[in-house]
C-alpha cells in the first residue's frame, strides 16, 4: 500500500481555503471563552505548536491579556509569515519539529495549544505530539488540543471535497473525542471538552491541566 501523501503546508499557509477567515474567527472565540473560564492567568505566556502564520496569536493575546506568544513550526514559510505578521518583543517564532524539540531550550508556558495539528501524524506520533504539549506547559498550566471529529457532517463534507479534488489534507486522520481525552489523561486532567459544529468540518476540543 502506498504511503499517504503529506499535507502541503507551504501552500496552506500561503493560500488558506476561502472560508478559513470565518472558521478561524469562530474557533478563536470558542478557545478564548474556554481558556478564560479555565482561569488563564493575566499576563500569562502561550506556546502554539504548529502555529506558522497563526490566526490565533492576535485574538488570544488581546482577549487573554497574555504577555508572550511563541509559535513552533517546522515549515520555514509559515515561520517567516508569522514573523512578518506579528513583529515585536512579545511574539516569537521558532522553526522546529514539534516531535523532537529540546524542551529544555524553550521556556515553559501557562498555555500550550494546537489547532488541527495532532491528526496529521500516524497514531504513535500523535501520542508523542500530545505528550509534547504537556512537556512544554508549566506545572499547573493549561493544554488545549483541537482535532477533526468524525461526525456524519465531517465525513460528508470531506468526501464531497475529495470527489471535487479540493481536499488539501490527505494525511488528516479524524480522532474520536474519547480517544483524545484518553491520550491527554495520561499526562494531565481533562477539565473541559467540546465539539465545534459551527465550522461544519466538526472539530473536537479538549482542554486539560498539567499536574502541579
Amino acid at each position: 500500500m502506498p504511503d499517504t501523501p503529506a499535507t502541503d503546508w507551504t501552500r496552506y499557509y500561503e493560500s488558506p481555503f476561502v472560508t478559513a477567515h470565518v472558521t478561524r474567527r469562530i474557533t478563536g472565540r470558542i478557545l478564548t471563552n474556554m481558556l478564560s473560564a479555565a482561569g488563564f492567568p493575566e499576563g500569562g505566556s502561550i506556546i502554539e505548536l504548529g502555529g506558522g502564520n497563526s490566526a490565533f496569536c492576535t485574538p488570544l493575546m488581546r482577549r487573554l491579556h497574555a504577555s508572550h506568544y511563541l509559535t513552533v513550526d517546522s515549515n520555514p514559510g509559515g515561520v517567516d509569515l508569522f514573523r512578518e505578521k506579528h513583529p515585536g518583543p512579545e511574539t516569537e517564532a521558532l522553526r522546529a519539529d514539534i516531535l523532537t524539540p529540546d524542551a529544555s531550550s524553550i521556556a515553559p508556558a501557562d498555555l500550550v495549544f494546537s489547532v488541527g495539528l495532532v491528526e496529521h501524524f500516524p497514531e504513535e506520533q500523535t501520542k508523542t505530539a500530545i505528550r509534547r504539549h504537556f512537556e512544554l506547559a508549566k506545572p499547573g498550566g493549561l493544554v488545549l488540543i483541537t482535532f477533526p471529529a468524525p461526525t456524519l457532517t465531517y465525513r460528508l463534507i470531506r468526501r464531497a471535497a475529495e470527489i471535487l479534488g479540493i481536499w488539501r489534507f490527505p494525511d488528516e486522520r479524524p480522532i474520536q473525542m474519547e480517544d483524545a481525552v484518553r491520550l491527554c489523561a495520561g499526562h494531565g486532567e481533562a477539565i473541559a471538552k467540546r465539539l465545534n459544529r459551527a465550522i461544519l468540518l466538526t472539530q473536537g476540543i479538549v482542554l486539560a491541566r498539567k499536574p502541579r
